[in-house]
């Protein structure tokens, strides 16, 4: 059988509950150290298969923690094809938080064009 990669998320209880409605596993977490310790410990989780495959392929994180990530943190992700690490928009951000302008640039660069804020 084939190993299917998953999706996680980690934040605030309150603003994680959505994502279990499609399927994400959640870890709500209160801080940020505890959130560092969670996005590390799920990006070294493995399925049990000889290419040691990543078991989750996306791992959300609210803004508010992603923001706090140490940089050598977030430079080892970067360099690796899985796991994605990437910040989710926080409940009390708005549509200028940083995860929204960090997707519209994403997005703009894929397709050419800003349709966040046409």
């Amino acid at each position: 059988m084939e190993n299917q990669l998953q999706l996680a998320v980690v934040g605030m209880e309150s603003s994680i509950l959505l994502y279990r409605v499609i399927g994400a596993t959640t870890f709500a977490v209160s801080d940020n150290n505890e959130a560092r310790d969670m996005v590390e410990q799920l990006a070294a989780e493995h399925s049990n298969n000889e290419a040691q495959t990543p078991t989750y392929a996306v791992i959300f994180v609210e803004e508010e923690f992603y923001k706090n990530l140490p940089a050598d943190l977030l430079t080892k992700f970067a360099k690796k094809p899985l796991p994605a690490v990437i910040p989710t928009p926080s409940p009390n951000a708005g549509g200028k938080s940083f995860s929204v302008k960090r997707l519209s640039s994403i997005v703009e660069r894929a397709i050419g064009s800003d349709i966040f804020n046409s």
